[in-house]
Protein backbone atom coordinates (compact mmCIF):
# COMPACT_ATOMS: atom_id res chain seq x y z
CA UNK A 1 0.00 0.00 0.00
CA UNK A 2 1.43 2.93 -0.85
CA UNK A 3 1.36 6.44 0.85
CA UNK A 4 -1.51 7.77 -0.99
CA UNK A 5 -3.85 4.74 -0.39
CA UNK A 6 -2.63 4.35 3.17
CA UNK A 7 -4.22 8.03 3.38
CA UNK A 8 -7.22 6.81 1.95
CA UNK A 9 -8.08 4.02 3.86
CA UNK A 10 -7.19 6.44 6.94
CA UNK A 11 -10.12 8.51 6.32
CA UNK A 12 -12.51 5.67 5.44
CA UNK A 13 -11.77 4.13 8.64
CA UNK A 14 -12.58 7.24 10.55
CA UNK A 15 -14.96 8.00 8.83
CA UNK A 16 -18.18 5.78 10.30
CA UNK A 17 -16.87 7.04 13.88
CA UNK A 18 -17.22 10.82 13.00
CA UNK A 19 -20.33 10.53 10.70
CA UNK A 20 -22.05 8.34 14.34
CA UNK A 21 -20.24 10.60 16.53
CA UNK A 22 -22.03 13.89 14.89
CA UNK A 23 -25.40 12.28 14.75
CA UNK A 24 -25.17 11.70 18.88
CA UNK A 25 -24.02 15.10 19.23
CA UNK A 26 -27.01 16.78 16.82
CA UNK A 27 -30.09 13.84 18.72
CA UNK A 28 -28.92 15.66 22.24
CA UNK A 29 -30.74 18.64 21.19
CA UNK A 30 -33.48 16.42 20.13
CA UNK A 31 -35.23 17.20 23.51
CA UNK A 32 -34.12 20.31 24.14
CA UNK A 33 -37.61 22.04 24.37
CA UNK A 34 -37.11 24.89 22.25
CA UNK A 35 -37.93 23.43 18.59
CA UNK A 36 -39.24 20.61 17.18
CA UNK A 37 -36.34 18.47 15.79
CA UNK A 38 -37.52 16.23 13.33
CA UNK A 39 -35.62 13.82 10.57
CA UNK A 40 -37.44 13.80 7.38
CA UNK A 41 -36.87 12.41 3.74
CA UNK A 42 -39.21 15.00 2.13
CA UNK A 43 -36.78 17.94 0.55
CA UNK A 44 -40.13 20.03 0.58
CA UNK A 45 -41.86 20.13 3.76
CA UNK A 46 -45.79 21.61 3.18
CA UNK A 47 -48.06 22.64 6.19
CA UNK A 48 -50.98 24.13 7.14
CA UNK A 49 -51.62 26.16 10.09
CA UNK A 50 -54.77 25.22 12.15
CA UNK A 51 -57.34 27.76 14.06
CA UNK A 52 -59.45 25.40 15.49
CA UNK A 53 -63.15 25.22 15.15
CA UNK A 54 -66.37 27.17 15.96
CA UNK A 55 -70.09 26.52 15.39
CA UNK A 56 -71.44 24.74 18.35
CA UNK A 57 -75.17 25.60 18.74
CA UNK A 58 -78.39 24.16 21.45
CA UNK A 59 -80.14 22.14 19.65
CA UNK A 60 -84.00 20.53 19.90
CA UNK A 61 -85.38 17.36 20.91
CA UNK A 62 -84.95 16.23 17.07
CA UNK A 63 -82.15 18.16 15.69
CA UNK A 64 -79.14 17.09 13.86
CA UNK A 65 -75.89 18.27 15.53
CA UNK A 66 -73.83 20.62 13.05
CA UNK A 67 -71.00 19.47 11.27
CA UNK A 68 -67.94 21.21 12.37
CA UNK A 69 -64.55 21.15 10.22
CA UNK A 70 -60.95 22.40 11.66
CA UNK A 71 -60.74 25.55 10.27
CA UNK A 72 -57.33 25.90 8.15
CA UNK A 73 -55.39 28.76 8.79
CA UNK A 74 -51.88 29.68 6.29
CA UNK A 75 -49.65 27.25 4.38
CA UNK A 76 -45.91 26.79 4.49
CA UNK A 77 -43.95 25.68 2.95
CA UNK A 78 -40.04 24.28 4.28
CA UNK A 79 -37.37 23.81 1.82
CA UNK A 80 -34.14 22.25 3.08
CA UNK A 81 -30.49 23.35 2.50
CA UNK A 82 -27.41 22.25 1.52
CA UNK A 83 -24.29 22.60 4.34
CA UNK A 84 -21.14 21.40 4.27
CA UNK A 85 -17.36 21.81 4.37
CA UNK A 86 -13.95 19.67 4.10
CA UNK A 87 -10.36 19.46 4.07
CA UNK A 88 -7.60 18.59 2.11
CA UNK A 89 -4.46 15.99 2.55
CA UNK A 90 -1.77 17.65 0.48
CA UNK A 91 1.05 15.22 -0.94
CA UNK A 92 3.86 16.79 1.18
CA UNK A 93 1.87 15.74 4.03
CA UNK A 94 1.37 12.07 2.92
CA UNK A 95 4.92 11.58 1.56
CA UNK A 96 6.73 13.47 3.83
CA UNK A 97 9.98 11.02 4.72
CA UNK A 98 11.38 12.62 7.76
CA UNK A 99 9.50 10.17 11.16
CA UNK A 100 6.70 8.32 11.03
CA UNK A 101 4.62 9.57 8.37
CA UNK A 102 1.86 7.26 8.78
CA UNK A 103 1.39 8.41 12.49
CA UNK A 104 1.32 12.24 11.53
CA UNK A 105 -1.42 11.64 8.92
CA UNK A 106 -3.08 9.46 11.24
CA UNK A 107 -2.92 12.78 13.73
CA UNK A 108 -3.80 14.55 10.81
CA UNK A 109 -6.88 12.46 9.61
CA UNK A 110 -8.00 12.36 13.49
CA UNK A 111 -7.68 16.27 14.11
CA UNK A 112 -9.21 17.99 10.91
CA UNK A 113 -12.38 15.30 11.27
CA UNK A 114 -12.57 16.35 14.61
CA UNK A 115 -12.70 19.98 13.58
CA UNK A 116 -14.57 19.99 10.66
CA UNK A 117 -17.15 17.78 12.22
CA UNK A 118 -16.90 20.14 15.26
CA UNK A 119 -17.80 22.98 13.13
CA UNK A 120 -21.04 21.13 11.19
CA UNK A 121 -22.31 20.61 14.42
CA UNK A 122 -21.85 24.47 15.27
CA UNK A 123 -23.46 25.53 12.11
CA UNK A 124 -26.60 23.01 12.45
CA UNK A 125 -26.73 24.97 16.18
CA UNK A 126 -26.05 28.58 14.79
CA UNK A 127 -29.25 28.11 11.99
CA UNK A 128 -31.59 26.35 14.38
CA UNK A 129 -31.28 29.08 16.56
CA UNK A 130 -31.58 31.62 14.41
CA UNK A 131 -34.87 31.57 14.25
CA UNK A 132 -35.14 32.64 18.29
CA UNK A 133 -31.90 35.20 17.76
CA UNK A 134 -34.04 36.54 14.10
CA UNK A 135 -37.82 36.33 16.31
CA UNK A 136 -38.27 40.17 17.13
CA UNK A 137 -36.68 40.75 13.59
CA UNK A 138 -38.07 38.77 11.15
CA UNK A 139 -35.64 39.07 8.65
CA UNK A 140 -34.48 35.51 8.05
CA UNK A 141 -37.70 33.68 9.94
CA UNK A 142 -41.19 34.50 9.01
CA UNK A 143 -44.70 33.18 11.08
CA UNK A 144 -47.16 31.88 8.63
CA UNK A 145 -48.94 35.22 8.87
CA UNK A 146 -45.56 36.58 7.19
CA UNK A 147 -44.81 38.42 10.15
CA UNK A 148 -41.86 37.90 12.62
CA UNK A 149 -41.97 35.05 15.27
CA UNK A 150 -42.52 37.56 18.26
CA UNK A 151 -44.78 40.52 17.32
CA UNK A 152 -48.05 41.31 15.91
CA UNK A 153 -50.20 38.41 14.33
CA UNK A 154 -52.91 37.78 12.32
CA UNK A 155 -55.55 35.17 12.55
CA UNK A 156 -56.83 33.64 9.12
CA UNK A 157 -59.88 34.57 10.73
CA UNK A 158 -58.98 38.37 11.01
CA UNK A 159 -58.50 38.43 14.88
CA UNK A 160 -55.18 39.62 15.81
CA UNK A 161 -53.22 38.70 19.33
CA UNK A 162 -49.68 40.24 20.04
CA UNK A 163 -46.86 38.34 21.91
CA UNK A 164 -44.31 40.68 22.53
CA UNK A 165 -43.11 42.61 25.09
CA UNK A 166 -40.35 44.97 26.06
CA UNK A 167 -40.08 44.51 30.15
CA UNK A 168 -36.75 42.75 31.51
CA UNK A 169 -37.11 39.51 33.47
CA UNK A 170 -38.47 39.62 36.90
CA UNK A 171 -40.71 39.19 39.44
CA UNK A 172 -43.39 41.58 37.89
CA UNK A 173 -43.08 41.37 34.52
CA UNK A 174 -43.79 37.60 35.23
CA UNK A 175 -46.86 38.50 36.80
CA UNK A 176 -47.83 40.67 33.68
CA UNK A 177 -47.06 37.05 31.34
CA UNK A 178 -49.28 35.21 33.90
CA UNK A 179 -51.95 37.78 32.93
CA UNK A 180 -51.51 38.01 29.36
CA UNK A 181 -52.01 34.20 29.43
CA UNK A 182 -54.94 34.08 31.31
CA UNK A 183 -56.74 36.28 28.99
CA UNK A 184 -55.55 34.55 25.83
CA UNK A 185 -58.29 34.19 23.11
CA UNK A 186 -58.10 31.83 19.76
CA UNK A 187 -58.60 32.38 16.72
CA UNK A 188 -62.67 32.54 16.89
CA UNK A 189 -62.63 34.31 20.21
CA UNK A 190 -62.91 31.47 22.52
CA UNK A 191 -61.15 30.93 25.81
CA UNK A 192 -57.82 29.78 25.74
CA UNK A 193 -55.63 30.16 28.47
CA UNK A 194 -52.07 29.49 28.00
CA UNK A 195 -49.68 27.58 30.39
CA UNK A 196 -46.03 29.04 30.03
CA UNK A 197 -43.85 26.71 32.14
CA UNK A 198 -40.97 27.04 29.98
CA UNK A 199 -38.61 30.00 30.17
CA UNK A 200 -35.44 29.69 27.48
CA UNK A 201 -32.89 32.52 28.15
CA UNK A 202 -29.45 32.76 27.04
CA UNK A 203 -26.80 31.20 29.06
CA UNK A 204 -24.55 33.48 31.46
CA UNK A 205 -26.98 36.24 31.10
CA UNK A 206 -28.57 38.14 33.88
CA UNK A 207 -32.06 36.78 32.36
CA UNK A 208 -31.01 33.13 33.34
CA UNK A 209 -29.20 34.93 36.71
CA UNK A 210 -33.06 36.05 37.34
CA UNK A 211 -35.26 33.07 35.70
CA UNK A 212 -33.39 30.70 38.66
CA UNK A 213 -33.61 32.76 41.53
CA UNK A 214 -37.71 32.78 40.46
CA UNK A 215 -37.64 29.09 39.91
CA UNK A 216 -34.94 27.30 40.10
CA UNK A 217 -32.82 28.40 42.73
CA UNK A 218 -30.48 25.32 44.59
CA UNK A 219 -31.76 23.07 41.71
CA UNK A 220 -28.87 21.71 39.14
CA UNK A 221 -29.23 21.75 35.76
CA UNK A 222 -28.86 18.44 33.44
CA UNK A 223 -27.39 19.20 30.37
CA UNK A 224 -28.56 18.85 26.86
CA UNK A 225 -25.54 19.44 24.90
CA UNK A 226 -24.45 23.03 25.66
CA UNK A 227 -27.85 23.83 26.76
CA UNK A 228 -29.17 23.62 30.55
CA UNK A 229 -32.25 22.50 31.66
CA UNK A 230 -33.45 23.38 35.51
CA UNK A 231 -36.73 21.83 36.11
CA UNK A 232 -38.05 23.93 38.80
CA UNK A 233 -41.61 25.52 39.35
CA UNK A 234 -41.23 26.65 35.31
CA UNK A 235 -38.45 24.58 33.30
CA UNK A 236 -35.58 27.34 32.41
CA UNK A 237 -33.48 26.35 29.26
CA UNK A 238 -30.36 28.19 29.09
CA UNK A 239 -28.16 28.40 25.73
CA UNK A 240 -24.92 29.48 24.56
CA UNK A 241 -26.48 30.16 20.89
CA UNK A 242 -29.08 33.21 22.03
CA UNK A 243 -26.11 35.69 20.76
CA UNK A 244 -24.34 38.48 23.29
CA UNK A 245 -26.40 40.91 21.28
CA UNK A 246 -29.49 39.61 22.46
CA UNK A 247 -28.43 38.52 26.02
CA UNK A 248 -31.76 40.22 27.62
CA UNK A 249 -34.39 38.57 25.31
CA UNK A 250 -35.89 36.11 27.15
CA UNK A 251 -38.96 33.87 25.96
CA UNK A 252 -41.75 31.64 27.31
CA UNK A 253 -43.27 28.87 25.84
CA UNK A 254 -46.28 26.46 26.39
CA UNK A 255 -45.09 23.04 25.78
CA UNK A 256 -48.80 21.17 25.67
CA UNK A 257 -48.81 22.92 22.28
CA UNK A 258 -47.14 21.14 19.39
CA UNK A 259 -43.90 23.34 18.84
CA UNK A 260 -44.18 25.74 15.91
CA UNK A 261 -40.82 26.45 15.11
CA UNK A 262 -39.46 23.77 13.28
CA UNK A 263 -35.99 21.94 12.57
CA UNK A 264 -36.09 19.36 9.93
CA UNK A 265 -33.19 17.08 9.29
CA UNK A 266 -33.01 15.75 5.68
CA UNK A 267 -29.54 14.50 6.64
CA UNK A 268 -27.00 14.93 9.13
CA UNK A 269 -23.66 16.14 8.52
CA UNK A 270 -21.72 13.50 6.75
CA UNK A 271 -18.40 13.04 6.08
CA UNK A 272 -18.12 11.14 2.71
CA UNK A 273 -15.29 8.92 0.41
CA UNK A 274 -12.10 9.94 0.28
CA UNK A 275 -11.50 12.10 -3.29
CA UNK A 276 -7.76 11.58 -5.21
CA UNK A 277 -7.47 14.91 -6.82
CA UNK A 278 -5.49 15.49 -9.98
CA UNK A 279 -2.41 17.00 -8.10
CA UNK A 280 -2.38 13.65 -5.78
CA UNK A 281 -3.93 15.88 -2.55
CA UNK A 282 -6.85 13.72 -0.99
CA UNK A 283 -9.99 15.77 -0.36
CA UNK A 284 -12.76 14.73 2.07
CA UNK A 285 -16.16 16.50 1.79
CA UNK A 286 -18.83 17.46 4.68
CA UNK A 287 -22.27 18.23 3.55
CA UNK A 288 -25.53 18.31 5.30
CA UNK A 289 -29.39 19.25 4.30
CA UNK A 290 -31.36 20.93 7.07
CA UNK A 291 -34.99 22.43 6.74
CA UNK A 292 -35.47 25.38 8.62
CA UNK A 293 -39.51 27.32 9.40
CA UNK A 294 -42.32 27.78 11.43
CA UNK A 295 -44.86 25.91 10.97
CA UNK A 296 -48.18 27.37 12.72
CA UNK A 297 -49.17 30.44 14.32
CA UNK A 298 -46.58 30.88 17.25
CA UNK A 299 -49.03 31.59 19.85
CA UNK A 300 -47.43 29.19 21.97
CA UNK A 301 -44.49 31.51 22.65
CA UNK A 302 -44.08 34.89 23.68
CA UNK A 303 -40.44 36.81 24.09
CA UNK A 304 -39.73 40.49 25.77
CA UNK A 305 -36.37 42.22 24.84
CA UNK A 306 -35.55 43.13 28.02
CA UNK A 307 -35.19 46.47 27.34
CA UNK A 308 -37.45 47.88 29.52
Amino acid sequence: MNKADYAIQAVKGIKDVANNGVQEDLMMYKDNRIFEFAESSETFEIFTSTEGVNGTIELGDSETPPLLALEDGYSITIQEKRFGSGFVINEKTYRRDQGDSTIKVDEFIAENSKQVMTDAVHYFLTESFEMLNDAFDGDSYLAPDGNAIIGSHTWASGDTFDNSGTAVLSESSVDELEEYSGAFTDASGKPMPLNFDTLIVKKGSAAERMARKLFAESISPVAIGDINLYEGEKIIVSSPYITSANKLNWFARDSRFKNPLRVKVGMFPTMHEPIRLENEAVRVNITGFLGLGVTNIPYSYWGSTGAA
